[in-house]
């Protein structure tokens, strides 16, 4: 494939750079960005580059002369007026083949120009543009897809305000054939975007990949800064899709916006206000953002497709006005149950993109490369964890929306909110507890390590546990976790208990580890968090793990079960974040203010004081708010 290169702005808005040499001339890092350009164009075999010149061309012949010393061969077509983006290319049809691509002289990119490339050719497109969406939507240039990703409209701005469009804008990346010359208005100035993609939309078949690879111009100042700390960071080249990528799937209905039940009108679709900050905070790390969610108000007669993607244009909108993106959404318009009248049923019937079946998470780790084992799921249901547990991923409830109730599959993590989700995810706070607790772990010798991980409800312990089962994981060390919630006395016996140490049957938790390192399998009542659930007998056997982490409020109130450590942590809390997560998750489980404050007062007294005191047997204490 050939390339042609744009190379003949003016660079006005960076002046202070571009008085004496064009503006893909200015670098970034140690490199003009149109050098950048050229070296990524050799790594795909792009070694034939056309590149159109004008305003102080010399400084960039000069640099790139004929391509030889970049292992490419490079010529120049200079306008002798400048034509815009599309005006000169009727100027130089015989030097194009019979397929090209055009980049812009001044976008910083690195892409997997092969899927691109097959995109294309999959779609016998007489021109491909890429596309993305953006964190300014509001004030871009939009461009309008169908399902199958032929481009239907460009939405030029100002936008009105009174309607919605998705979130997508021109990359400046393109392929054309080379039949697309002859729907060029000739030798006259134009641009491609306003002028010219337009009217091709409906004579030619033009379709838009969407990719959340790394493409940003650098046209002003703070661009050009960010784009160079990107290529510092590492960033633009982690991107391309030739790489694994992670991503952090998310549920819609109670996760991003309230659940107002089978929402069918873009009125009732409105945002957390937390959610995007959370969505932020993904755009600017590693991970894609991208939406899994079951949406039967079309099976249901509720909505119709376009008026449910008119509802995800909303949702583009409200968030983008927050400077926040989603990278991709995917939504399932079926369900299974038939025999109402009102149904649609095109959409009454089962489908491997409906939640639990993790179709659609499967469909995201196909389109952009994936990894789903450093994935996670995000969700307020059942559905939403099987979803993620079925495609490989990590999962994490949150306890908005449907809160993650009546549940009986136990997500990876559980946390109050998105942001709550996403800063654990994107900050790795537990990265140097986990550290010293694995500095302890390799002082040991034992064949079999028991790692006590122990603090009051609420303090984040089952999180770290957690976090160190994945990490040892990652490591390749074989490990499991028991929680001692499961030693707790069924909810019919815990009143008559004399205070927390009856209530997880202390005196019978060393036994059983004892019984578990010799080989034996326990079994116990079992726990749920959620008062709703009904409790499951639980069983536990050790097989060839090297560690075994023990996860429980009273993990450092037994002496024996202290002996059998090798190390153990306390993750301590103060008073006021105790009071604050006790709370929270007892409104969570229905409880009255009244109820609430009755138990707290019990609590206090006959848990978390003597609790606290336990800390002093600890390796390492690990302080939480």
């Amino acid at each position: 494939m050939q390339a042609v290169i744009l190379a003949g702005g003016k660079g006005t808005r960076l002046k202070e750079l571009t008085a004496e040499i064009p503006k893909p001339m200015v670098k970034v890092g140690d490199k003009p960005i149109i050098e950048h350009q050229v070296l990524l164009l050799k790594s795909y075999k792009v070694k034939n580059i056309l590149i159109i010149v004008n305003h102080l061309k010399m400084p960039l012949i000069d640099h790139l002369g004929n391509g030889e010393k970049f292992g490419v061969n490079i010529s120049y077509f200079e306008e002798e007026k400048p034509l815009g983006t599309s005006g000169a290319f009727p100027l130089f049809t015989d030097k194009l083949e019979d397929t090209f691509l055009v980049v812009y002289g001044d976008v910083m990119f690195d892409m997997d120009i092969k899927r691109l490339s097959d995109f294309h050719t999959k779609n016998k497109a007489d021109a491909t543009l890429v596309v993305h969406p953006n964190d300014h939507p509001y004030d871009s240039d939009l461009v309008e897809t169908d399902p199958m990703n032929r481009i239907t409209a460009f939405h030029s701005k100002p936008h009105k305000s009174d309607s919605y469009k998705k979130n997508l804008v021109n990359a400046g990346v393109y392929i054309f054939n080379k039949s697309v010359i002859d729907h060029l208005p000739g030798a006259v100035k134009g641009d491609f975007g306003k002028d010219i993609f337009p009217k091709w939309i409906h004579s030619l078949k033009v379709f838009g990949y969407n990719t959340p690879e790394y493409l940003k111009d650098m046209g002003t100042l703070d661009r050009l800064a960010m784009v160079t700390n990107d290529l510092t960071s590492g960033k633009i080249a982690r991107r391309n899709l030739k790489h694994k990528q992670m991503a952090i799937f998310l549920d819609r209905d109670g996760v991003i916006n309230e659940d107002r039940h089978l929402i069918h009108k873009p009125e009732d679709l409105v945002l957390y206000p937390f959610a995007a900050e959370a969505i932020k905070k993904i755009n600017s790390s590693d991970y894609l953002s991208v939406v899994a969610t079951n949406q039967s108000v079309v099976a249901r007669s509720l909505c119709t497709i376009e008026e449910l993607e008119y509802i995800h244009k909303k949702l583009d909108s409200d968030l983008g006005a927050d400077g926040a993106k989603l990278d991709q959404l995917y939504y399932c318009p079926y369900h299974p149950d038939k025999g109402y009248p009102e149904e649609n049923p095109l959409y009454k019937k089962e489908h491997p993109w409906r939640k639990p079946a993790p179709g659609m998470i499967l469909q995201g780790a196909e389109d952009f490369n994936i990894d789903l084992s450093q994935s996670y799921m995000i969700g307020d249901r059942e559905s939403d964890i099987l979803a993620g547990k079925n495609a490989g991923c990590k999962t994490i409830a949150v306890r908005t929306g449907h809160g993650y109730k009546k549940a009986t599959v136990e997500p990876d993590y559980i946390f109050r909110d998105l942001i709550s989700a996403v800063n654990f995810i994107v900050d790795d706070p537990l990265q140097e507890s986990f550290d010293k607790i694995v500095s302890l772990i390799n002082e040991q010798s034992a064949s079999l390590q028991i790692v006590i991980i122990a603090g009051n409800s609420q303090s984040g312990k089952s999180t770290l546990a957690k976090r160190l089962s994945f990490g040892l994981t990652e490591k390749g060390i074989d490990n499991n976790i028991l929680s001692l919630d499961h030693f707790l006395l069924p909810k019919d016996r815990r009143k008559a208990a004399s205070g927390v140490l009856e209530r997880f049957q202390i005196s019978k938790i060393a036994a059983a580890i004892t019984n578990l390192v010799s080989g034996k399998e326990i079994s116990l009542d079992g726990y749920s968090k959620d008062p709703n659930t009904e409790q499951n007998k639980f069983s536990f056997k050790l097989s060839n793990e090297k560690i075994l982490i023990i996860d429980g409020i009273v993990g450092l109130a037994s002496e024996d079960l202290r002996k059998m450590a090798t190390v153990k942590v306390f993750v301590d809390q103060t008073f006021d974040g105790y009071k604050e997560r006790f709370y929270h998750l007892y409104d969570w489980k229905g409880f009255t203010k009244e109820e609430t404050d009755s138990l707290f007062a019990n609590r206090v007294v006959d848990e978390f004081r003597p609790i606290k005191e336990t800390r002093d047997f600890a390796d390492l204490i690990i302080n939480t708010p």
